[in-house]
Protein backbone atom coordinates (compact mmCIF):
# COMPACT_ATOMS: atom_id res chain seq x y z
CA UNK A 1 0.00 0.00 0.00
CA UNK A 2 1.68 3.32 -0.63
CA UNK A 3 1.32 6.90 1.60
CA UNK A 4 -0.81 8.45 -0.91
CA UNK A 5 -1.00 12.07 -1.16
CA UNK A 6 -4.25 12.37 0.53
CA UNK A 7 -3.17 10.13 3.54
CA UNK A 8 -0.03 11.74 4.03
CA UNK A 9 -1.63 15.36 4.49
CA UNK A 10 -4.15 13.09 7.10
CA UNK A 11 -1.32 11.93 8.90
CA UNK A 12 0.58 15.44 8.87
CA UNK A 13 -2.38 17.04 9.63
CA UNK A 14 -3.13 14.54 13.03
CA UNK A 15 0.31 14.85 14.10
CA UNK A 16 -0.07 18.45 15.03
CA UNK A 17 -2.25 17.43 17.80
CA UNK A 18 -0.07 14.86 18.98
CA UNK A 19 0.25 17.03 22.53
CA UNK A 20 -3.03 18.19 23.07
CA UNK A 21 -4.04 14.75 24.99
CA UNK A 22 -0.98 14.84 26.80
CA UNK A 23 -0.84 13.35 30.38
CA UNK A 24 1.24 12.33 33.24
CA UNK A 25 0.61 9.08 32.74
CA UNK A 26 0.70 8.22 29.07
CA UNK A 27 2.55 11.42 28.03
CA UNK A 28 1.53 12.25 24.07
CA UNK A 29 0.45 8.48 24.04
CA UNK A 30 -3.06 9.73 23.09
CA UNK A 31 -1.97 11.86 20.38
CA UNK A 32 0.02 8.93 18.61
CA UNK A 33 -2.69 6.55 18.88
CA UNK A 34 -4.80 9.02 17.45
CA UNK A 35 -2.36 9.67 14.40
CA UNK A 36 -1.91 6.30 13.78
CA UNK A 37 -5.61 5.46 13.94
CA UNK A 38 -5.95 8.28 11.26
CA UNK A 39 -3.56 6.61 8.84
CA UNK A 40 -3.70 3.64 8.57
CA UNK A 41 -6.94 1.22 7.20
CA UNK A 42 -10.29 0.62 9.37
CA UNK A 43 -9.94 -2.89 9.82
CA UNK A 44 -6.76 -2.12 11.77
CA UNK A 45 -8.02 0.47 13.91
CA UNK A 46 -8.86 -1.82 16.61
CA UNK A 47 -5.63 -3.82 17.00
CA UNK A 48 -3.64 -0.26 17.17
CA UNK A 49 -6.03 1.18 19.50
CA UNK A 50 -5.93 -2.09 21.80
CA UNK A 51 -2.04 -2.57 21.31
CA UNK A 52 -0.90 1.30 21.40
CA UNK A 53 -2.80 3.23 23.92
CA UNK A 54 -0.16 2.95 26.89
CA UNK A 55 3.10 5.53 26.70
CA UNK A 56 4.73 7.58 24.17
CA UNK A 57 6.89 10.67 24.67
CA UNK A 58 9.34 11.78 21.77
CA UNK A 59 10.20 15.00 20.56
CA UNK A 60 6.99 16.28 19.43
CA UNK A 61 8.74 17.64 16.28
CA UNK A 62 11.03 14.30 15.72
CA UNK A 63 7.35 12.30 16.54
CA UNK A 64 6.97 12.14 11.93
CA UNK A 65 9.67 9.94 12.03
CA UNK A 66 8.22 6.81 14.06
CA UNK A 67 5.28 7.70 13.21
CA UNK A 68 5.75 7.01 9.11
CA UNK A 69 7.67 4.38 9.57
CA UNK A 70 4.66 2.67 12.35
CA UNK A 71 2.57 3.05 9.83
CA UNK A 72 4.15 1.34 6.74
CA UNK A 73 4.80 -1.70 9.94
CA UNK A 74 1.31 -1.97 9.95
CA UNK A 75 0.37 -1.51 6.06
CA UNK A 76 2.83 -4.32 5.48
CA UNK A 77 1.60 -6.58 7.73
CA UNK A 78 5.44 -8.36 8.54
CA UNK A 79 5.80 -7.41 11.88
CA UNK A 80 3.83 -8.45 14.92
CA UNK A 81 2.60 -6.01 17.76
CA UNK A 82 5.41 -7.08 19.86
CA UNK A 83 7.95 -6.30 17.30
CA UNK A 84 6.56 -2.96 16.54
CA UNK A 85 5.94 -1.91 19.97
CA UNK A 86 10.10 -2.56 20.47
CA UNK A 87 10.79 -0.46 17.47
CA UNK A 88 8.59 2.32 18.90
CA UNK A 89 10.35 2.13 22.15
CA UNK A 90 13.91 2.26 21.03
CA UNK A 91 13.15 5.22 18.64
CA UNK A 92 11.42 7.50 21.33
CA UNK A 93 14.14 7.73 22.70
CA UNK A 94 16.80 8.35 20.12
CA UNK A 95 14.71 10.80 18.67
CA UNK A 96 13.99 12.36 21.45
CA UNK A 97 17.45 13.30 22.19
CA UNK A 98 18.11 13.84 18.63
CA UNK A 99 15.56 16.56 18.63
CA UNK A 100 15.98 18.10 22.12
CA UNK A 101 19.93 19.06 20.92
CA UNK A 102 18.57 20.13 17.41
CA UNK A 103 15.87 22.33 18.10
CA UNK A 104 15.85 22.92 22.24
CA UNK A 105 19.44 23.35 22.41
CA UNK A 106 20.73 25.08 19.47
CA UNK A 107 18.40 26.32 16.76
CA UNK A 108 15.91 27.85 19.16
CA UNK A 109 19.06 29.79 21.22
CA UNK A 110 20.44 30.94 18.12
CA UNK A 111 17.41 32.68 16.32
CA UNK A 112 16.27 33.87 19.11
CA UNK A 113 19.75 35.50 19.48
CA UNK A 114 19.38 36.53 15.67
CA UNK A 115 15.91 38.03 16.25
CA UNK A 116 16.84 39.39 19.22
CA UNK A 117 19.93 41.83 17.32
CA UNK A 118 17.31 42.31 14.30
CA UNK A 119 14.79 43.94 17.15
CA UNK A 120 17.48 45.92 18.61
CA UNK A 121 18.19 47.36 14.33
CA UNK A 122 14.52 46.73 12.90
CA UNK A 123 11.97 46.02 15.62
CA UNK A 124 9.14 44.08 14.61
CA UNK A 125 11.37 42.28 11.84
CA UNK A 126 12.99 40.32 14.14
CA UNK A 127 10.58 38.31 15.54
CA UNK A 128 8.83 37.90 12.39
CA UNK A 129 11.86 36.44 10.90
CA UNK A 130 12.49 34.22 13.84
CA UNK A 131 8.39 32.64 13.63
CA UNK A 132 9.87 32.11 9.71
CA UNK A 133 12.97 30.76 9.31
CA UNK A 134 12.10 28.66 12.94
CA UNK A 135 9.21 27.04 11.42
CA UNK A 136 10.88 26.00 8.03
CA UNK A 137 12.96 23.54 9.88
CA UNK A 138 10.04 22.55 12.38
CA UNK A 139 8.02 21.59 9.40
CA UNK A 140 10.73 20.11 7.19
CA UNK A 141 11.31 17.53 9.91
CA UNK A 142 7.44 17.31 10.26
CA UNK A 143 7.00 16.87 6.39
CA UNK A 144 10.03 14.76 5.86
CA UNK A 145 9.81 12.95 8.97
CA UNK A 146 6.44 11.03 7.96
CA UNK A 147 8.05 10.46 4.20
CA UNK A 148 10.92 9.45 5.07
CA UNK A 149 9.71 6.94 8.12
CA UNK A 150 6.86 5.40 5.51
CA UNK A 151 9.45 5.02 2.47
CA UNK A 152 12.90 3.50 5.07
CA UNK A 153 10.71 1.88 7.76
CA UNK A 154 12.48 0.76 10.49
CA UNK A 155 15.98 1.72 9.04
CA UNK A 156 14.73 5.59 9.91
CA UNK A 157 16.58 5.57 13.03
CA UNK A 158 19.76 5.85 10.89
CA UNK A 159 18.84 9.48 9.68
CA UNK A 160 20.27 10.69 13.15
CA UNK A 161 23.55 10.26 11.92
CA UNK A 162 22.58 12.36 8.14
CA UNK A 163 23.57 15.68 7.47
CA UNK A 164 20.17 16.96 8.64
CA UNK A 165 21.08 16.65 11.88
CA UNK A 166 24.76 16.67 12.63
CA UNK A 167 25.80 19.29 9.75
CA UNK A 168 22.78 22.06 10.58
CA UNK A 169 23.61 20.95 14.18
CA UNK A 170 27.14 21.92 13.87
CA UNK A 171 26.01 25.31 11.72
CA UNK A 172 23.63 26.56 14.30
CA UNK A 173 25.99 26.00 17.27
CA UNK A 174 28.93 28.41 15.46
CA UNK A 175 25.97 30.74 14.58
CA UNK A 176 24.30 30.78 18.40
CA UNK A 177 28.63 31.37 19.75
CA UNK A 178 28.75 34.08 17.27
CA UNK A 179 25.85 36.31 17.77
CA UNK A 180 26.35 35.37 21.53
CA UNK A 181 29.54 37.50 21.02
CA UNK A 182 27.04 40.41 18.83
CA UNK A 183 24.82 40.34 21.04
CA UNK A 184 27.28 40.63 24.15
CA UNK A 185 28.95 43.50 22.39
CA UNK A 186 25.84 45.61 21.62
CA UNK A 187 24.77 45.28 25.05
CA UNK A 188 27.94 46.72 26.67
CA UNK A 189 27.05 50.21 27.99
CA UNK A 190 30.65 51.58 26.44
CA UNK A 191 31.52 49.50 23.63
CA UNK A 192 34.81 48.44 22.24
CA UNK A 193 34.01 47.17 19.01
CA UNK A 194 37.48 45.97 18.61
CA UNK A 195 36.88 43.41 21.15
CA UNK A 196 33.89 41.89 18.75
CA UNK A 197 36.53 39.86 16.74
CA UNK A 198 38.18 37.50 20.11
CA UNK A 199 35.02 37.75 21.56
CA UNK A 200 32.84 35.63 19.13
CA UNK A 201 36.05 33.43 17.71
CA UNK A 202 36.25 32.50 21.89
CA UNK A 203 32.42 31.52 21.59
CA UNK A 204 33.31 29.65 18.73
CA UNK A 205 36.45 27.61 19.91
CA UNK A 206 34.46 26.75 23.25
CA UNK A 207 31.84 25.04 21.33
CA UNK A 208 33.50 23.62 18.49
CA UNK A 209 35.26 22.21 21.16
CA UNK A 210 32.39 21.07 23.27
CA UNK A 211 33.54 23.09 26.75
CA UNK A 212 31.09 22.82 30.09
CA UNK A 213 27.73 25.05 28.92
CA UNK A 214 28.49 26.14 33.12
CA UNK A 215 32.20 27.54 31.66
CA UNK A 216 30.88 29.38 28.57
CA UNK A 217 28.47 31.21 30.72
CA UNK A 218 31.08 32.20 33.10
CA UNK A 219 33.55 33.01 30.38
CA UNK A 220 30.57 35.70 29.34
CA UNK A 221 30.03 36.96 32.53
CA UNK A 222 33.50 37.77 32.88
CA UNK A 223 33.57 39.60 29.42
CA UNK A 224 30.24 41.42 29.82
CA UNK A 225 32.26 42.78 33.00
CA UNK A 226 35.42 43.47 31.15
CA UNK A 227 33.85 45.30 28.27
CA UNK A 228 31.54 47.64 30.93
CA UNK A 229 34.65 48.78 32.09
CA UNK A 230 36.57 49.18 29.40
Amino acid sequence: MRLGFTRFIKILFSSFFIQTSWSFFSMQGMGFLFTLVSGVEKNQRDKIRKTHKGFFNTHPYMSSYIIGATIRAYDEGKSSPDEIKRFITITQTSFASAGDILFWQTIRPALLLVATILSIKLGIIGPIIFIVVYNIFHLYHRIKGIKDGYNIGWDVIYLLKSKRFTTVQHIFEILGAFFSGLLFSLAALKINYLLLIPLTLLFTVLLIKRFWSVLIIITVILLLIIMVMV
